[in-house]
């Protein structure tokens, strides 16, 4: 009989996030442009159909996929990596841990502003640095296609290394200590330990956090706005800035609701494939 406690929940819910949904689908069925007003008219699948010949959504889908996987590798390599070093109980270690977590708590548009000052070829502290150091010229970073997707990977990688450092700080925290010295008594090494322990028993929480940051990184939006603005070219024009550009440049709102309609597939396979996979994974033997 909980249904009466639950019922005004779960209508706001269905209001707060079916609605949208439906409205979404719904647009993404119309040829509706903004600049055009009185000519909107139904067309089924039309607009499904012309992204998949569309070369911008396929070129926008690779630099999506380029992003997901540098950015999502270098957050979980280097997460683990620094969450293993912030393990040890070192003095000051505590105001170590609170700065480093500071990025993650910065909004991420204002994040990508900030980097971008510093990346300025005019008056830049990194080229100002680098130059101290005899790099009389480095590159644009963000102005040269070359380095600006890989630029703004490491920008976002930057604001969001402390989110999967917290997560693996705490998984770490209750791993127990005595599971260490048997192995060590054992004459296992420290990598050894790490293999056969640590990673084993971090599993379920790095699934977690992979599982956040791979639909994180896929639906990034602020940090190329405010760094790139899809630039240089379309070299950082990923699928949410390509929505952003159909909807607000060119005011093509059922062409844009078709193309974020397909993103938000794309968001919920990877999150039900990575979610199948770590079920997989626990498998019967943990179960047992």
């Amino acid at each position: 009989m909980a249904w009466p406690y639950i019922a005004p929940a779960a209508i706001m819910s269905l209001a707060l996030v079916a609605l949208p949904l439906v409205g979404l689908v719904a647009f993404s069925l119309f040829d509706w442009n903004l600049t055009r007003p009185g000519t909107t008219r139904f067309l089924g699948l039309g607009n499904y159909a012309a992204i998949l010949q569309d070369t911008a959504f396929w070129r926008a889908l690779a630099t999506t996929a380029i992003f997901v996987v540098e950015s999502v590798a270098l957050q979980m390599f280097a997460g683990v990596g620094i969450a293993l070093l912030f393990s040890h109980a070192l003095p000051g270690m505590g105001v170590i841990r609170t700065l480093f977590l500071t990025p993650m708590m910065i909004a991420p548009i204002f994040a990508g502003m900030i980097w971008r000052l510093c990346l300025s070829d005019d008056f830049g502290a990194v080229k100002f640095i680098l130059q101290l150091f005899g790099w009389a010229q480095p590159p644009l970073w963000l102005a040269d296609p070359t380095f600006a997707l890989h630029t703004v990977v490491v920008i976002n990688s930057w604001q969001w290394i402390p989110f999967v450092v917290l997560f693996v700080l705490a998984g770490l925290q209750i791993i127990p200590r005595e599971l260490y010295e048997a192995a060590y008594l054992d004459g296992a090494s420290r990598f050894r330990a790490f293999v056969s322990i640590t990673l084993p028993l971090l599993s379920p929480i790095l699934v977690t956090v992979l599982i956040f940051r791979t639909i994180d990184a896929v639906k990034v939006f602020d940090v190329i706005y405010a760094t790139t603005g899809g630039g240089p070219g379309d070299s950082t024009e990923t699928i949410s800035y390509l929505v952003y550009q159909q909807a607000t440049n060119f005011f093509n709102l059922g062409y844009g609701s078709a193309i974020a309609v397909i993103m938000l597939f794309i968001v919920a396979a990877l999150a039900l494939l990575l979610v199948a996979l770590s079920t997989r994974g626990a498998g019967p033997g943990q179960n047992s």
